[in-house]
């Protein structure tokens, strides 16, 4: 693998990272997260959400281990929730949680590839190289702050947009504990294990894949709008029918990801803000 050159990296500030290390730090995870952490290896990234009591989702993770242990990758605003929730847990573990955004940065290159499959990771010189899941090739870096990554507010959009067009679920402070890991399609892109012991949330969750009762799923869209807030209503003829969990300006408006019910998917759907611009649905990169 070799590396980007930095030229062509810039910052993503909306993004950080949460260091979970300790002789305990992978037993620890596997007892709060629902992808199983005892598969988790240096060579891959991985998909997991943090979840109620509740089976209530109030994180959606990407899990990179490195040489110094185990760290979750969340967007900035989640850092505070993420940090309380898991040292409630923490009980007479072995592990240290610590937000690690005076250590490490993360900065991306949109249209690179370093020629290997999507979630490839690996570790040079002290820096993480991934290649980024996504309908177009993205490569994140995750470096010392000492690396020169100029940021751009622009940039960070355009990250987001390649998120949203590539159905990526994500969940902020406004969507903290509004779905179920299904609801975000977390089941099929890998992020949930039905094989691992129990974790938390680990019951709601798998009652709802035995027993067929996924009456809720994440779509794509576009809206001639400005960009609804996460949690943004969407209604079908006045009837509540999902929310928003992720979305970006285009030139046209603003594409989004919302969790929908499936019974009002084929009705005409609109975002419950004044105007009430209608929602056209696009299609998913992967098959639910």
């Amino acid at each position: 693998m070799t590396p980007v050159p930095f030229e062509r990296l810039l910052g993503l500030p909306h993004l950080t990272v949460i260091a979970v290390s300790g002789q305990d730090a992978k037993t620890f995870l596997q007892g709060q997260l629902s992808y199983d952490v005892e598969r988790l290896s240096p060579a891959r990234i991985e998909l997991a959400s943090c979840n109620s009591a509740q089976g209530r989702v109030q994180a959606v993770i990407w899990l990179l281990e490195r040489s110094e242990g185990v760290f979750l990758l969340v967007p900035s605003s989640m850092t505070d929730l993420l940090l309380t929730r898991l040292r409630k847990y923490v009980l007479r573990a072995k592990v240290r949680i610590e937000a690690a955004a005076d250590r490490y940065q993360i900065g991306g290159a949109i249209g690179a590839s370093l020629d290997v499959a999507p979630r490839t990771h690996q570790e040079i010189d002290g820096r993480s190289w991934i290649q980024w899941p996504g309908e177009t090739p993205r490569v994140l870096c995750l470096a010392d702050t000492s690396y020169p990554l100029p940021t751009t507010t622009e940039f960070s959009a355009d990250w987001r947009r390649v998120d949203i067009a590539s159905a990526l679920p994500q969940v902020y402070p406004e969507t903290h504990e509004a779905f179920v890991a299904q609801m975000l399609n977390l089941d099929v892109l890998g992020g949930i294990s039905f094989d691992k012991g129990c974790y938390t949330g680990q019951e709601i969750i798998a009652r709802t894949h035995y027993r067929g009762t996924i009456k809720r799923r994440m779509f794509r869209f576009r809206a001639s709008a400005d960009v609804p807030t996460p949690g943004t209503r969407v209604v079908a003829n006045d009837q509540h029918a999902g929310e928003v969990v992720d979305a970006v300006p285009t030139p046209e408006g603003c594409e989004l990801l919302a969790v929908i019910t499936l019974a009002h998917i084929n009705d005409a759907l609109a975002l419950d803000v004044i105007e009430r611009p209608a929602l056209e649905r696009l299609p998913l990169p992967y098959q639910l």
